[in-house]
């Protein structure tokens, strides 16, 4: 048998093992319908105690991944999501796009005086500041996940519930006109937190494009901050290279 090295640690057993299972079913190892190895088989295989695996397995049918009854099989209850041919997001150009198949979970919603510790600290904080976590997705598939803090005042000229059928940015946008606005982005690629593979169903192997966007008031005040993780897939950036080429 191979050996997994898990170990006692700041991560339970159970959630060592919930995570190299989650992995089989998001690659295919394990496919909708398949049924899983026993309760037996996987306590041989990994060399737990039977309760550290149940405790898996009951993590992962939460999560829905699994179906499991008393005294039946565990079978896999996932599917894979069929992604588009191509990338959702392209640059900022996906400000003016709100197709009907875009869908929106807001997750929580909160208010803080101040802005957090952020990479781009361009702009002056104007509190209090609405903080927006929610996850878009697209035909009901999920392809980014985020966390936008918008200038309360803004926030309050939306319209009711804009945010769970448009996007932040151009809500901002247009509660800004007709004063100036700028806006800059730090676009970086890493691995998901574990927070972030629930959310996306995603590999923590898998990268995932990192966006950090701040836009700015005509006084230099942050109107928004936000933090964007998409898919890696679902995410592509185009830009104009003529003005390098003439250098």
């Amino acid at each position: 048998m191979p050996s997994h090295n898990l170990k006692q640690g700041p991560v339970t057993l159970y959630a060592q093992l919930a995570n190299i299972l989650r992995d089989r079913i998001h690659t295919g190892v394990w496919r909708q319908d398949d049924p899983v190895p026993t309760l037996d088989e996987l306590t041989e295989e990994f060399s737990l105690a039977r309760v550290t695996v149940r405790q898996a397995i009951q993590l992962l049918v939460q999560e829905g991944l699994l179906s499991s009854h008393r005294g039946k099989r565990t079978y896999v209850t996932w599917k894979a999501p069929e992604m588009s041919d191509q990338p959702i997001f392209s640059s900022i150009g996906s400000i003016d796009d709100t197709p009907e198949t875009y869908t929106v979970d807001r997750l929580e919603y909160d208010e803080f005086d101040q802005l957090p510790p952020r990479l781009l600290e361009e702009g002056i904080d104007a509190g209090p500041y609405v903080r927006i976590r929610k996850r878009d997705l697209y035909k009901g598939i999920p392809y980014a996940c985020s966390e936008t803090y918008v200038r309360l005042a803004l926030y309050r000229q939306f319209p009711p519930g804009g945010e769970t059928v448009s996007k932040i940015t151009r809500l901002v946008r247009d509660a800004t006109r007709p004063r100036q606005i700028t806006g800059s982005e730090l676009i970086r690629v890493s691995m998901p937190t574990e927070d972030e593979s629930q959310q996306l169903q995603c590999l923590r192997t898998a990268p995932v494009a990192r966006i950090s966007r701040v836009l700015l008031d005509a006084d230099k005040t942050v109107a928004l901050f936000g933090n964007y993780t998409y898919r890696e897939r679902e995410f592509c950036l185009t830009r104009d290279i003529t003005g390098l080429l003439r250098e």
